[in-house]
């Protein structure tokens, strides 16, 4: 008798990507189309933090996310619950992405303070969910190259 018993690290994954695609819709899908309203959610932050140059930043990393990011996801997702081998390379492939943007809104942090008209000063938040992607991102690309079979068999 074959069991459908999903592991926890499937269950994981699935709440990770609906979450993130969730929260990618409604800021930065949303950046593209209406910047203010994104503010407002406070998932985006204000031009008076991040000088319209940054603006336009976080306009174009939302673009990046809606394109390729988000439909990534969307895929791995289908894959996933479809027990798709493939579905274990495009969820790698997000948790890629998943580490590397993290990472580089890490650095840009780091790096922008000074830098005329910008004035954000990110708490403890920012750090938090930029260290969670990053360390699921990469939890997820060592399990997936691992252990990636369990998720899908």
């Amino acid at each position: 008798m074959e069991t459908t018993k999903r592991p926890i690290s499937f269950w994981v994954i699935i709440v990770f990507l609906i979450v993130s695609m969730v929260l990618l819709l409604m800021g930065q899908t949303m950046a593209i189309f209406n910047y203010e309203f994104a503010v407002k959610l406070g998932l985006q932050e204000d031009v008076k933090e991040v000088s319209e140059f940054g603006v336009q930043i976080n306009r174009a990393f939302g673009a990046g996310d809606t394109f390729v990011y988000i439909p990534l996801m969307a895929i791995s997702l289908v894959g996933l619950f479809l027990k798709k081998r493939w579905s274990s390379v495009t969820t790698a492939a997000v948790m890629g992405i998943s580490t590397y943007w993290a990472t580089t809104v890490a650095f840009m942090l780091f790096f922008l303070p000074g830098v005329p008209n910008y004035n954000l000063v990110p708490g403890p938040e920012y750090w938090l969910f930029i260290g969670a992607y990053i360390i699921f991102g990469v939890w997820g690309v060592v399990y997936l190259v691992f252990r990636g079979d369990n998720i899908i068999s």
